[in-house]
């Protein structure tokens, strides 16, 4: 008897594992030389300059601004197709005085202060009602530094018409300045030029991030806008625009350069935060993405894997666990340990596959043993985040850590 529920309870455990891994393998596939089919590259060569409009949500970033305004001001784009609204969003530390010191004498250039913080998306929603200029809604976080190129490349996708949303390339500007940081390193290259890529060229909605993102907005505002109160946005539009008919394009020539947090504590609450957010996505989401018929199967099944979040995380604990009552009740011992062996091996395929094509320096290959570590602390990360889902913990604001930007 006790055998029968152990086997009950891992076969849905193993066909999660599976669907992930067997999904690792295919993006890692598609990746490779010779599989690129020319969809990632925009239509540059087309005379498509619309007007764009910059948005900068802020939240007590005072040393961030002089240096964010200055390659905002390095955009090789026409000046009179271009505005920039800098959001100060409740700050207490100076953020909105150094805006305004900073908007005074570039042209274009507007600062909107909230007395109270509204949380990004409100804060976005209500610059998109406060100013009407821009076919085009570009996003940028803080510490983001973009190429001067960015907006002209983005506006070269957006020449197809279907196309809602685009999110750019962000490369990491201290890869190796601690543990920390090589592995939030890696898994922002892995997410970026391995699935997004991937999906990109797959036509398997490649998931929109926080930053050096922009948004046609007609259909944005069709949709509703950047829901309230979410943890996670840009991943809430994704299926929103494709469950609307439109498509996203992930524009890994368009680069913003970024840091990624240096410390223990910094990693874990960014992925906490990370994880509540897609547990959200997967709550609104889930039931209705799988109902629509409209959406092709393939592309239904990549929306419920993403909006699923680190459901695999939590599947491959799970899975240890039953190995465990598998060896003491003798139960499906093997079937568990090749699973959750292959299941330990895709991300590090990934992850090689990757450092080859990109060439990566040899201090990355040497840390490469810190991966097993940070993974484990991933699984906390995503444990955690369920945890909070479940007892429906109060949405607390952390600021994202940061060393000094070079």
């Amino acid at each position: 008897m006790l055998q029968t529920l152990l086997l009950i309870f891992s076969l849905p455990v193993v066909a999660i594992l599976l669907v992930f891994s067997i999904r690792r393998l295919i993006f890692t596939l598609a990746i490779l030389p010779g599989s690129d089919q020319g969809s990632t590259s925009g239509l540059l060569g087309q005379p498509y300059l619309p007007e764009v409009l910059i948005l900068v949500p802020c939240r007590d970033e005072v040393g961030m601004i002089p240096d964010l305004c200055q390659a905002l001001s390095g955009l090789d784009y026409p000046s009179e197709k271009l505005q920039v609204v800098l959001i100060d969003d409740g700050s207490v530390d100076g953020t909105g005085q150094s805006m305004e010191e900073q908007s005074v004498s570039r042209p274009g250039w507007h600062v909107l202060k909230f007395a109270n913080n509204k949380g990004k998306a409100d804060s976005l929603n209500s610059a998109l009602a406060c100013f009407s200029f821009g076919e085009i809604i570009y996003i940028f976080d803080a510490d983001h530094r973009p190429k001067a190129d960015v907006i002209r490349r983005a506006a070269g996708y957006f020449y197809a018409p279907q196309v809602a949303a685009v999110t750019g390339f962000t490369q990491v500007l201290n890869p190796v300045a601690s543990p920390s940081a090589f592995y939030s390193t890696v898994e922002s290259y892995v997410n970026q030029l391995v699935t997004m890529r991937a999906k990109d060229r797959l036509g398997l909605a490649p998931a929109l991030l926080g930053s050096n993102c922009a948004y046609r907005r007609e259909p944005l505002i069709a949709c509703g806008g950047f829901r309230y109160g979410a943890l996670s946005e840009d991943s809430d539009l994704t299926v929103t625009f494709y469950r609307a008919g439109y498509r996203v394009r992930f524009m890994e020539d368009a680069v913003s350069y970024q840091q990624v947090p240096q410390s223990m504590d910094g990693y874990v609450k960014q992925h906490i935060r990370w994880g509540r957010g897609l547990n959200d996505v997967a709550r609104v989401h889930s039931l209705e993405t799988l109902k629509d018929r409209k959406l092709p199967w393939a592309l239904r099944l990549e929306l419920l894997l993403f909006t699923a979040g680190y459901l695999d995380r939590l599947a491959l604990m799970s899975a240890i666990l039953l190995a465990g009552l598998s060896y003491l009740l003798e139960g499906p011992l093997f079937l568990l340990l090749l699973i959750i062996l292959f299941s330990l091996a895709m991300p590090l395929v990934q992850i090689v596959v990757l450092f080859f094509r990109e060439r990566v320096d040899a201090a990355m290959w040497i840390r490469l043993p810190l991966v097993p570590v940070f993974f484990a602390i991933d699984i906390f990360a995503a444990m955690r985040a369920m945890w909070d889902t479940l007892l429906n913990q109060p949405r607390l604001w952390s600021k994202t850590e940061r060393g000094e930007m070079p």
